[in-house]
């Protein structure tokens, strides 16, 4: 490891990994709702995933050969990863596809500088969504919102484990909490403490929703170092999955999966 390589982030953006409960209805939502081109999919074993392009990160469905059994609950139900911030160039012109794909139309608010509307996809997962014209020209990926149950061992885990840095908080008062933030490249973490709520986290199989991040790191080892340092359960230990590419997967405080990737120089 040279000391350049201190397991940080080097992707632009988060990666989501969503698990499909109805893998047609959720392409129908994503591709033809909202518009997000769809990339080549790639297969690994037995998983197939189906990419999305979402400005500087990628969504994309996990489809192993069975789909998940449990739907996931709602953000003030349980810990894990709960909502989709996307920002989008005109919220009418999205409502009108979502509409054309066969889902409800969006009840739209002005904010004078943008516009916003919340709906849910078809795994119970909320959206947030951003209307900006002078933002971008298709569906972006902003933002991840994460219910968790200590905000604090979130923020170390964030900070120190993964090195993500820690930007605004905010008082949510529907909530009755605090929102924090946190920034990956592109890709904000929004972080909510509820306390004694059930978590809805650990293996990406066990529900639909939200199952995981992916970040490109510059050295798996340094970061799953300071994970173990912490306490921090490794779930999937480091692995070669394809030539020049090797992949582990850390949990954080909540049993939240994030999965790191490091990619060969000849890659």
């Amino acid at each position: 490891m040279t000391k350049t390589e201190n397991g940080r982030m080097i992707s632009p953006a988060l990666d989501v990994g969503l698990v499909p409960q109805d893998f047609d209805v959720m392409l129908a939502f994503y591709q033809e709702g909202l518009g997000m081109p769809r990339l080549e999919d790639m297969n690994f074993a037995d998983i197939r995933l189906t990419r999305f392009g979402a400005g500087q990160g990628i969504v994309k469905f996990n489809q192993s050969p069975s789909a998940p059994e449990k739907l996931t609950s709602g953000l003030h139900e349980s810990r894990g990863m709960k909502l989709l911030t996307i920002v989008v160039p005109d919220l009418e012109a999205t409502s009108a596809s979502l509409v054309k794909a066969g889902f409800d139309a969006l009840s739209i608010e002005d904010h004078t500088h943008y516009t916003l509307a919340f709906t849910h996809d078809p795994n119970n997962t909320m959206v947030e969504l951003v209307g900006a014209p002078d933002f971008c020209d298709g569906a972006v990926l902003n933002a991840v919102g994460l219910t968790v149950n200590d905000a604090d061992a979130t923020r170390s885990f964030l900070t120190n484990v993964l090195g993500f840095e820690a930007g605004k908080s905010e008082e949510l008062p529907t909530l009755g909490t605090t929102k924090h933030e946190f920034v990956a490249g592109d890709t904000t973490l929004k972080v909510w403490q509820l306390d004694d709520l059930p978590a809805e986290t650990g293996d990406i199989q066990d529900y639909s929703g939200i199952r995981y991040l992916t970040a490109v790191v510059d050295s798996i080892d340094a970061v799953l170092t300071r994970a173990r340092d912490a306490g921090r359960t490794i779930a999937f230990e480091p692995a070669d999955i394809a030539p020049g590419v090797q992949i582990a997967i850390v949990e954080d405080p909540d049993g939240n999966w994030f999965e790191l990737v490091e990619l060969s120089a000849t890659n």
